[in-house]
């Protein structure tokens, strides 16, 4: 038993939101170098084809407790924390700890009784995220139920869609060989929150990665899109003061 003490503390009453960011990380990203700071935990990461970036921030007010004496990077295989998160009840409180060096996170669920678990911490090559200046001309708020659905009904037509935005409207388009589908959201519909663009853009992405970033829906009603002509796409979901999950998506580029 160490009497270090320990680099990371983090306690939560209830760990369902973070257990279901966790999910949708892990839809794109499989291991990752978790950065433990002051403010928070944070992750950025490629997924490995480098078509789609996440970067993810889990913020220390969203815990019941958590303290960090000095930064750390903890490398950590994403199936196997979630494996153990799934463990826990939405009424067990569940605390990480992190001591400096160590070769394990550990992993206490406390309800009726209290389990352990320890977590192999991997030495991940640090691979370079790269840094995404972007400037985008359009920005969309929606429900996330509106892009969910949408997602869905492309998908039974071919395996890519077409977002849009004007100054007036937003717009999914998909179109296959014998079938297409369009979906429109005008300015002032109430599932469209808001709407900025100076001018029409639309920029074409595969529906597989699409699938896979909707997950993140789960934790926030709303999504923020960023959205430019032939352009990467950005999607921004969070929770205000607990989380945010932000991803940026390359183009389909027709050759």
């Amino acid at each position: 038993m160490t009497t270090e003490k320990s680099a990371l503390t983090a306690v939560m009453s209830d760990v369902t939101l973070f257990r279901d960011a966790l999910i949708a990380i892990n839809e794109l990203v499989s291991e990752g170098n978790f950065r433990a700071k002051p403010d928070g935990i944070y992750l950025a990461a490629t997924d490995p084809t480098m078509v789609a970036l996440v970067d993810f921030k889990f913020l220390a007010s969203a815990f019941d407790e958590y303290t960090v004496s000095e930064q750390e990077e903890i490398g950590i295989n994403i199936a196997s924390l979630l494996a153990v998160l799934r463990r826990a009840k939405s009424n067990e409180k569940v605390t990480l700890e992190f001591t400096k060096g160590a070769n394990r996170l550990l992993v206490t669920i406390k309800g009726a009784s209290t389990r352990k678990f320890t977590i192999p911490v991997l030495d991940i090559e640090k691979g370079e995220v790269p840094e995404m200046k972007l400037d985008f001309p359009a920005s969309i708020e929606a429900k996330t139920s509106v892009l969910a659905d949408g997602i869905d009904d492309a998908s039974i037509v071919t395996d890519t869609v077409i977002l849009g935005a004007s100054p007036k409207e937003f717009t999914m388009h998909a179109e296959g060989d014998m079938s297409k589908v369009e979906i429109n959201l005008e300015k002032g519909a109430p599932d469209l929150l808001s709407i900025e663009a100076k001018d029409a853009v639309t920029s074409k992405f595969s529906l597989e990665y699409l699938k896979k970033i909707v997950k993140a829906a789960k934790i926030s009603d709303t999504v923020k899109l960023n959205l430019g002509k032939d352009y990467p796409m950005k999607a921004v979901f969070r929770q205000v003061d607990k989380m945010q999950i932000s991803y940026i998506l390359a183009p389909r580029v027709e050759d």
